[in-house]
């Protein structure tokens, strides 16, 4: 679910490049680190996975699952992404040019507009 917001907001950041070359790098990227974590969630499955016994050598409650750390660690890494990109407030660059164009455009209308009026005069329900 992340990748298409996170997509749109590389695209906002850094603009001229194409929302292509933005989703293949995010993808290499992604596809990278999901690689990594593999062996890395391996390597930490059995944290606090121990029984506690007692002092007379009984089991104190149950066995830990396998995974638990790792399944803990994945919630924070996706809490953490979710914050960054809730909070992130940098520059939306295509957002800028987008109102940069518009207002050009809006300005080249208004100075139609004028040579038009000063051409033909106002004639009642013209260009408004």
């Amino acid at each position: 679910p992340l990748q298409p917001i996170s997509t749109e907001l590389g695209v906002e950041v850094v603009y001229p490049l194409s929302e292509n070359t933005v989703l293949v790098i995010q993808q290499l990227f992604s596809n990278f680190l999901s690689a990594a974590f593999i062996p890395v969630f391996k390597a930490l499955k059995d944290i606090q996975t121990n029984v506690h016994v007692g002092k007379d050598g009984s089991p104190l409650g149950g066995e830990v699952p396998q995974y638990t750390f790792s399944f803990y660690l994945l919630i924070v890494i996706h809490a953490s992404a979710t914050i960054y990109f809730a909070t992130f407030n940098g520059t939306y660059l295509r957002y800028e040019a987008e109102l940069e164009k518009k207002a050009k455009k809006d300005a080249e209308r208004e100075r139609l507009i004028a040579e038009h009026r000063s051409q033909y005069g106002s004639v009642g329900g013209g260009l408004n």
